[in-house]
């Protein structure tokens, strides 16, 4: 009779947490009113928040309400940007260990160094954090001076944590190009390093890889991700949005993914590099313009993410799309009253909630997907109905330019994306699958 038995899978209810794949918000400027809003309505999808030590104060609601509610809160102390000469910037150097300009290797030499890990460890503990980014940069490959110095930092990290006797977890933030980590003895030497780096978690930032990412790009980041399951920890694709951040999480290449509310959905330090502005222009990922204020030079606002299509647009080209006719209106605008209860125009008013909130749908997902089936199903289920509602949408009439040389765009990128990640489908390698974050609730009850 045990034969004949149908096995349902599990419903949520019955899932341990630890079965979920974690999604991290990295929170901007102005984003912590909406997620504020978010979390107080219950959304328990999302693992935790990412904030930049510079909004540690401004952000300090959002810390205290998600810490509530068992949320891991995580420092990002902007080592990167601070070493390159157009990271360095005014709202950075008031950090405690920032000095007075672009940051060198001697500045983490012995005692030092020492002591900008106690600061940074003082100021996570001081405005209520339970995660943080280690004291990491951006590298140009396996040979880059600044890995040794990073790992060596990351033990004074460690002992910084131990000294103060907290329960602080500490992720090691990995950044190279792209053509680095498709680098086979890059790669190998990389993780080689690596294994002397006290950690709880790796996040890997690409460069040149985010939401844009062909099909071979993604098939690429995702065999190159297999390869850094060998130091067993929990994996996290960082400034990955998309369908290339849901495919390495189908693929089991990572166990979670991080990035901004409609925008750092994508890694690039190309800005950090180039020599500062005389002009003061700040980074488009730390100034996020407030809704209805005058929008000034430099600085972003949410982008309307329509789930349908896998895109995001500006609010007034979402607005001209979804009025292209009343079909186009049912096909894409939100239905999920839990989402947006007055559906277009939630969408397009609140952005931010709605884009969180329906990545969060996506991942949960996902996450109550059998790991035997997520790969086939996501391609099926996901790739292909984006594929064809692209292409659908891409050869309407009366859409605005912008749109329509956007769609086009997208459509070809689409049906090269599908081919290449149905073939991957045939090749996925079950025997390596990343260990997904543990929530904060599960950590705290080991």
């Amino acid at each position: 009779m045990a034969d004949n038995v149908i096995r349902l899978p599990r419903p949520r209810s019955a899932r341990s947490p630890a079965d979920a794949l974690g999604l991290f918000v990295r929170v901007g400027r102005n984003d912590h009113k909406e997620l504020l809003h978010i979390v107080a309505a219950g959304e328990k999808s999302i693992f935790g928040f990412v904030i930049d030590a510079h909004y540690a104060t401004r952000h300090r609601d959002l810390i205290a309400e998600a810490k509530k509610r068992e949320f891991d809160l995580i420092l990002d102390p902007r080592t990167q940007p601070l070493a390159l000469p157009g990271g360095y910037k005014s709202n950075l150097a008031e950090l405690p260990w920032a000095g007075e300009g672009p940051h060198t290797l001697r500045d983490f030499d012995g005692e030092e160094g020492r002591q900008k890990a106690v600061a940074i460890v003082d100021y996570a503990i001081a405005h209520g954090f339970t995660q943080m980014l280690g004291p990491t940069h951006v590298l140009r490959g396996a040979n880059d001076q600044w890995l040794r110095r990073d790992i060596e930092m990351m033990g004074r990290m460690s002992a910084a944590i131990r000294a103060r006797k907290t329960d602080l977890d500490l992720i090691y933030s990995l950044a190279v190009p792209m053509e680095v980590l498709r680098n086979p003895a890059e790669r190998g030497a990389l993780i080689h390093a690596l294994a002397d780096a006290p950690m709880d978690a790796l996040w890997l930032k690409v460069e040149n890889f985010g939401d844009d990412a062909s099909g071979e790009k993604t098939a690429a980041f995702i065999d190159a991700m297999r390869d850094f399951h060998q130091l067993k920890v929990p994996i996290v694709a960082d400034h990955v949005g998309g369908l290339p951040a849901l495919a390495a999480l189908a693929f089991g290449a990572v166990g979670g993914i991080a990035h901004g509310v409609t925008m750092n959905q994508g890694f690039s330090a190309s800005r950090w590099r180039r020599p500062p502005k005389e002009d003061g222009e700040e980074d488009a990922d730390v100034t996020a313009d407030e809704e209805g204020k005058k929008k000034k030079k430099g600085m972003a606002t949410w982008r309307v993410y329509l789930s349908t299509l896998d895109v995001l647009l500006k609010k007034a080209d979402a607005e001209k799309f979804l009025s292209v006719s009343t079909r186009v209106r049912g096909k894409h605008s939100c239905k999920d009253t839990n989402c947006c209860p007055h559906g277009q125009k939630d969408m397009i008013e609140r952005p931010a909630r709605h884009a969180i909130y329906q990545r969060a749908r996506e991942v949960d997902w996902l996450s109550k997907t059998p790991q035997g089936l997520r790969a086939a199903q996501f391609v099926d289920e996901r790739v292909r109905r984006v594929s064809d509602d692209v292409a659908a949408a891409a050869a309407l009439a009366g859409l605005a330019e912008p749109v329509q040389k956007a769609l086009a765009k997208k459509q070809v990128a689409m049906s090269r994306f599908r081919q290449v990640m149905a073939h991957l489908v045939t090749e996925t390698r079950a025997d390596s699958v990343a260990i997904s974050p543990p929530r904060r609730s599960v950590r705290r009850a080991s």
